[in-house]
């Protein structure tokens, strides 16, 4: 077969029964691009191949790692065997809604490395949101990072080719390996949002998140230094942005999860800064136009 406009790579390992439901979004896309569905199963639940065949569709493909490779090395794996100009890494437990390929479809011509969609978090799939007849988009510069990656994992569509010349996803970054790698992206061309809903990112007591905040929370706030460092012209001050959104982090962490690690007090005392009770809607604002 000749190589789809998109590849939707999916990396599965114990969670059938919504992997189904993320194919089942896919499949259900109101814009007719050709695409391909490349499941890959890290030696997980034998239920994933069944899922897979279950929809007897030549476009859905199964790939068995010959051994386990974990997370992030499924990521990768995913844009390994993607075959499609643009191609998406989407967990099995989310979804895209069906107007995502009509919402993006505009951009994929253009000169962006990445585009992506607003995404709805829950528990459940919830009905598909209402979108604009032609919504606005806008660049996410890397400056933006230091407050947080331009969305949750689910709904980004990247070039391949930039995808595998920047490595991949880094597993070095554990948990931060998809915010650090949009970082990069944007780094490496313009990353276009499209100011609609068009994915949907589940959370639940399962996730990487909840057994590894307290790496995350580490790990986040020296990206934010580096970023700072990197594309902030006032070092002082794009410490400051970096150290107020990592307290931001710390608070929800702590709200969501409890418990009074170390790394969670330590990530508190970087509090102790100016202006730390200032709104975070205000100081977003406030990084994007000092930004630019």
């Amino acid at each position: 077969m000749s190589p789809p406009r998109i590849s939707f790579g999916i990396p599965a390992y114990s969670r059938p029964a919504l992997l189904k439901e993320a194919i089942a979004s896919i499949r259900a896309q109101t814009l007719p691009l050709e695409w391909e569905i490349v499941v890959c199963d890290d030696l997980g639940l034998p239920g994933t191949a069944e899922v897979v065949l279950g929809f007897d569709d030549p476009r859905i493909t199964l790939h068995v790692h010959p051994q386990r490779v974990g997370a992030v090395g499924n990521w990768n794996a995913c844009l390994a065997v993607a075959r499609g100009d643009w191609v998406m890494v989407l967990h099995e437990d989310d979804a895209l809604f069906p107007e995502y390929l009509r919402l993006v479809a505009p951009l994929l011509a253009g000169d962006a490395v990445a585009v992506c969609t607003k995404t709805l978090t829950g528990g459940a799939l919830p009905p598909a949101p209402a979108v604009p007849a032609r919504p606005e988009n806008r660049i996410y510069p890397p400056a933006w990072f230091v407050k947080s990656s331009m969305t949750p994992f689910p709904g980004v569509l990247m070039r391949r080719e930039v995808a595998m010349r920047l490595g991949g996803f880094d597993a070095a970054w554990g948990p931060l390996a998809d915010y650090e790698f949009w970082y990069r992206l944007a780094c490496a061309g313009p990353v276009r949002v499209v100011d609609a809903v068009g994915a949907f990112y589940r959370q639940s007591p399962e996730q990487w998140t909840a057994n590894a905040w307290e790496e995350m929370l580490q790990k986040v706030h020296l990206l934010r230094l580096r970023i700072a460092r990197t594309h902030l012209p006032s070092r002082p001050l794009g410490k400051w942005f970096a150290r107020f959104f990592s307290t931001r982090n710390a608070r929800a962490y702590q709200t969501r999860f409890g418990g009074s690690a170390r790394v969670l007090r330590r990530m508190r005392r970087l509090e102790r800064i100016p202006l730390r009770f200032l709104p975070s809607g205000w100081v977003w604002r406030f990084l994007r136009a000092y930004a630019g």
